[in-house]
């Protein structure tokens, strides 16, 4: 029998820096069939730490670290006023700016670099997650091996071969709907939602976003995501990593392949 033929839960988090503009979604899975059976929007941290501990696996669309080489010269310049030289040390700016996983993102899958969380403002909301994931799990490793995994909506829409840009906020609200409509019915053999929670995601892009991580973290749960380079694994546990859907999973996900 498979391991995830008993009921799971996954959620997702469409994470911002303060609750107004956060939004979450739960998910059930059971015997092939997913059911959205829980939102939040706007969504605090008191009902996040709670989501955590209901959920098997909690997929955050936020940075939950920062490139090693900025946290390492930010030390040494709050120790004795000190930065490092990067050309000495065979690096540039943008070490400082992405972390491995964002040019990894941009190299390997060929998608645009993500915003830094160390020079860009969603620094903000990575402060606010860091806060609130060292209460889920303290000491956690951020490669999304434990319960929280780091997710990004728009690179798994493009995955899965949807629109990914252009269907946020109240201007962009046709195409929204367009693309929810396009979502819901490849998805419906599978996926269920009552019209509440439709109208919900055509109405607003956090919501829809947190359901996208809540399928991530699916994804991530029953393995069928990019697995991380070797090479990386080490600072995927202090920078975080992005969990990438493989292509062609979206179809998988209420009933994965067997996996030895």
């Amino acid at each position: 029998m498979s391991d995830h033929a008993a009921t799971t839960t996954t959620a997702g988090v469409d994470f911002a820096s303060t609750a107004a503009n956060t939004a979450a979604c739960s998910i059930e899975w059971s015997n092939g069939h997913a059911n959205i059976v829980e939102f939040c929007a706007p969504c605090d941290d008191r009902y996040l730490l709670d989501l955590a501990g209901r959920v098997t696996k909690l997929g955050i669309d936020v940075p939950l670290g920062w490139p090693s080489p900025f946290v390492e010269a930010i030390s040494m310049h709050n120790a004795d006023g000190s930065w490092p030289t990067w050309y000495d040390h065979q690096m540039n700016l943008s070490d400082y700016r992405y972390r491995k996983t964002d040019t990894w993102l941009h190299d390997e899958l060929k998608f645009p670099l993500p915003l830094s969380a160390s020079t860009d403002r969603i620094a903000i909301p990575t402060m606010r997650a860091a806060a609130l994931v060292v209460r889920i799990a303290p000491h956690v490793n951020l490669d999304g091996s434990g319960l929280v995994v780091e997710v990004y909506p728009a690179s798994a829409l493009a995955r899965w071969g949807f629109q990914s840009r252009q269907y946020k906020g109240k201007k962009n609200i046709d195409a929204r709907r367009a693309l929810t409509k396009n979502f819901f019915d490849e998805t419906s053999s599978w996926l269920s939602l009552s019209k509440e929670h439709r109208e919900l995601c055509d109405s607003n892009d956090n919501v829809f976003d947190s359901v996208i991580a809540a399928l991530v973290s699916r994804a991530s749960l029953v393995k069928l995501i990019e697995p991380i380079p070797l090479n990386l694994q080490e600072a995927a546990k202090r920078e975080g990593w992005i969990a990438i859907p493989r292509e062609g999973t979206l179809s998988q996900l209420a009933s994965p392949p067997e996996t030895p």
